[in-house]
Order: structure tokens, then sequence, then C-alpha cells
């Protein structure tokens, strides 16, 4: 009997999709080779591609979502997302794998389209009565921009692309000056932008899985740079960021960030593996941004939970894939 096909989707339409072939090649090696047949299929806005891990081409059918292994065109069984950023991030191919009756390892399109917007998200959070911070959204570049963020947040706050990842385009600004600056930066890379007052602290991400029907807290990781934050070039770059796993906190907070990200990834109905980014302020644990498809490369800190906590990528990986084959 045929090993059911797995696709391994890639690539993407933003910046991030360096960062997204890198965390494939982290679950196509993870894929036990004697249950599954996993494939890639590399997504751009041009075209779609599918190939094998050794880069030999597979004939695709896009349309049905199926490959061609030797004896005609198969659908897929169930799907893998890697691409961070649209369209993986932001449920546009989440509807359309629903379309398709292909079953995958993230959130439903309503859960990834509301996480996409990191504005979205931490509105909801706090209707929710989750501690996050404030913040003021912007809908293009205006001439009222400043002013309207110093009303809302002030200084020092940082400013965001509202759908961006990997912190591309985010930026600290402390003085009005740098504000005018940080504001050009995030619309360069997203017509939407939020503005969020500083929180100040120790930087704590940690990790949710579903294996198996059951919602999995990883081991807590304590984020520290030189940088002024955890900044593109501080994740994947510097040589002084330190990830820290587990963090060394008191137990009682490391309790508290894992019962506060597990509550938020069911609140908005996350599926698969998802980070949740916080702070402690030394008094209080405040959410700062939810990742619904959270770097997965050999640099990214997921792996690094999964290893420490005793589950292992390998078992994740095939974890997910079969319960998505259960879904079907």
């Amino acid at each position: 009997m045929n090993r059911p096909l797995i696709a391994i989707l890639r690539g993407g339409y933003t910046g991030e999709s360096v960062i997204s072939m890198q965390s494939a090649r982290t679950m196509m090696e993870a894929v036990d080779p004697a249950r599954f047949e996993p494939l890639y299929v590399t997504v751009n806005r041009e075209v779609w591609t599918c190939e094998r891990a050794d880069g030999t081409a597979v004939a695709f059918d896009r349309g049905a979502f199926a490959a061609d292994r030797g004896h005609g065109p198969e659908r897929f069984a169930a799907a893998l997302i890697a691409i961070h950023g649209s369209p993986g991030e932001d449920g546009r191919l989440q509807g359309y794998l629903d379309m398709a009756g292909v079953p995958y390892a993230t959130g439903g399109v309503r859960c990834m389209a509301i996480a996409m917007s990191k504005f979205s998200t931490t509105g909801l959070l706090r209707q929710m009565d989750f501690p996050v911070s404030r913040s003021i959204v912007l809908r293009g570049r205006g001439a009222e921009d400043r002013q309207r963020v110093l009303d809302a947040v002030g200084l020092p706050c940082f400013v965001k692309p509202d759908g961006s990842g990997s912190s591309l385009g985010i930026s600290r600004a402390n003085t009005p000056e740098e504000l005018d600056a940080a504001l050009d930066k995030a619309f360069a890379e997203d017509p939407t932008v939020m503005c969020e007052a500083l929180i100040t602290g120790r930087e704590l991400t940690c990790g949710v899985i579903t294996l198996h029907g059951q919602v999995l807290p990883m081991p807590v990781c304590e984020i520290r740079t030189s940088r002024p934050f955890f900044d593109y070039e501080a994740k994947y770059h510097s040589a002084d960021t330190q990830e820290l796993i587990p963090a060394p906190i008191p137990e009682e907070v490391t309790r508290t960030v894992q019962e506060r990200s597990v509550a938020i990834y069911k609140a908005l109905d996350c599926r698969g593996m998802v980070r949740v980014d916080h702070f402690w302020t030394g008094t209080e644990v405040i959410t700062i941004e939810v990742n619904t498809t959270p770097g997965f490369s050999g640099a990214s800190i997921f792996p690094k939970m999964l290893k420490e906590s005793g589950i292992g990528v390998p078992a994740a990986i095939n974890g997910l894939i079969e319960d998505c084959l259960q879904r079907t």
C-alpha cells in the first residue's frame, strides 16, 4: 500500500520566505519515511511547484492539490504549513485546503486571519481579559500620525507592521523624531501599522502544541539580547542573543506563562504548533504576540523547546501528521 502523501508547504509572499524554506527542511527531515511520503510544495505568486527532498520535480495539480508520484494524480492526504506570513499564516492557504478537503496542522481560517493581525489579536485578548499592552492602529500614513500615537500610547513605544513576522519592519521609538522614522519603516512593510506602549521586563515565550488530542505547553524560554529588542538581527544573526530554556524564572511565573499560553491557544481556537510571547514585568505577565506558524529552522526556538520537553522534533511532526489524518 502506498504511504500517505504529505505536503510540506513552503515559500510564501513575504520576506520571511527564506526562513520558511529552512523551517520546511526541518519538517522534511523529521517525517518518518517508512510511514509517510513527504513532498515539498513551494508557493509563490507566479507558480506553485512540487518536488522531493532531493530536488526531483514531481508533477503537481494545483486545482486538485494533487501530485503524481508515478501512477496518476493523488490528492495529498495532509499538509504541514511552514509558510510564515501570507498566504500560510493569514488564513488564505487554510481556506484553499478546506475547499480541497485536505486537513492541515494549523488553526483554521478564522483563527489564522485574526492572529495574523497583531492589533486584532491583542484587541480580542483584551476583550477576553488577558493582560496586554495599550495600542493603536493606523491604516495608511497620515499627517496626524505622530500626535495620534503620542496621545494613545506615548513614548517609548514599539511600531509594528500589523501583519509582518520575524520582527520585519519593527522599531522602538524613544523620541518623536524616531517615531516618524519608525512609522515610515513600518508602512514600507504593511499598509496597516500598530503602535504599542512599551512594556519593560524579561522577555518570555512559550510554545503550545496539540498532540494526540492533548494541548501541551512547552518549557518557557527567556530571550536575552544586547540589541534594543528581539529584532530580525537578534533572532537570526546576533552572536550574543541568548535563548534560555528552561527560563531561569520563579516556578510560579513559569506556571503562569504556561497556563496563560494554553488558555490563549484555546481561546483563539488554535491547532498545531503556536508560540505565545510575553513580558514579565516583575509583578505581572503581559502578553505581546501570538505566532501561529512559528519559525522551525535550526535557529528557531520551537524545536529547542520540543527537545527540552522530551518530545523531540520527529515525534512532534509525525504526531501532527497523525492528528491530521484522523480528521479526514
